[in-house]
């Protein structure tokens, strides 16, 4: 077990972690960033982005990978491991390879897909559900999908998947698309779109054939690509910082109900969640936690 002293210690390293990082680090603190899986995070299955100031366009992943040299090069650590246990009394974050103490923390453990509230829908995840088309798209060439939801990752995800796909349907339960103009220009007339409507039952066996919409009708699919919200990764806090809806409760320098712990990212309480504000969120939470 490995045994560090932290002066600003971060979970996550998606945008927000990231750019508490070089903040912080940069500020002259002693920072890690601890990550279970990739840096970057949501950013990762994004396949383009051009809504970040000063970068006309960037592969997500791309975006994630350059954040994080960023960071390591202004000094933070990044440390790879999967969170057990944080003792906020003792300011202890407890992993399977590491025991950190810290001085402050900063959660930006970000969010997860929503899935749909169907009979069966945990049954197929991974093999006929999914939550990211840049990632499992090609597994559905020349086939028939389905896309639920109306905003931006749902439309962008059409998007995308019509390129690959025989075809796509976007099935929403709005009375019209919300995603940005910009994006919504962007999809292809071939897609078909069924507006006040749900999947109230998925068909098939051990693989999917068709859905059922709440109206009745069936349509084939082999596939259904969820993009309807996300669930923030809170389960750990709940109990011990002041949460709503499951999103961590923070002030206007990202503090938390308690002190020294901070939050940052899609996981905070806020009405936009984008690239740009998470890591605006995490310059903000690090600056105020790398002073002593």
């Amino acid at each position: 077990m490995n045994k560090k002293m932290i002066d600003v210690l971060i979970i996550g390293a998606g945008p927000a972690g990231l750019s508490a990082g070089l903040y912080s680090a940069r500020a002259g603190a002693k920072t890690a960033v601890v990550e279970n899986l990739a840096c970057g995070g949501q950013v990762n299955l994004t396949p383009d982005v051009y809504n970040v100031p000063g970068v006309m366009k960037i592969g997500g992943a791309e975006l994630g990978e350059t954040m994080r040299a960023q960071a390591e090069k202004a000094g933070c650590e990044i440390i790879y491991d999967d969170i057990k246990e944080i003792d906020f009394k003792k300011k202890v974050v407890m992993g399977y390879e590491n025991t950190i103490q810290f001085h402050s923390l900063i959660i930006a453990t970000g969010v997860r897909p929503r899935n749909l509230a169907v009979a069966r829908a945990e049954d197929f995840v991974g093999n006929g559900i999914h939550f990211c088309g840049l990632c499992d798209g090609a597994f559905y060439k020349g086939r028939n999908l389905v896309v639920v939801g109306g905003g931006n990752s749902a439309v962008e995800e059409a998007i995308y998947l019509s390129s690959l796909a025989k075809s796509v349907t976007i099935v929403t339960d709005t009375e019209k698309l919300m995603a940005q103009a910009a994006i919504i220009k962007k999809l292809d007339p071939k897609i078909k779109i069924y507006f006040n409507s749900g999947i109230t039952e998925i068909c098939g066996g051990n693989k999917i054939t068709s859905v059922i919409l709440k109206d009745g009708k069936e349509i084939q699919t082999d596939g259904i690509f969820v993009a309807i919200g996300r669930v923030p990764n809170t389960e750990m806090f709940t109990g011990k910082l002041e949460l709503n809806d499951g999103y961590i409760v923070v002030n206007n320098e990202m503090r938390t109900s308690l002190p020294h712990v901070f939050a940052a990212g899609d996981v905070v309480q806020k009405p936009i969640r984008q690239i740009i504000t998470a890591c605006a969120d995490g310059a903000i939470a690090a600056t105020f936690a790398a002073r002593k």
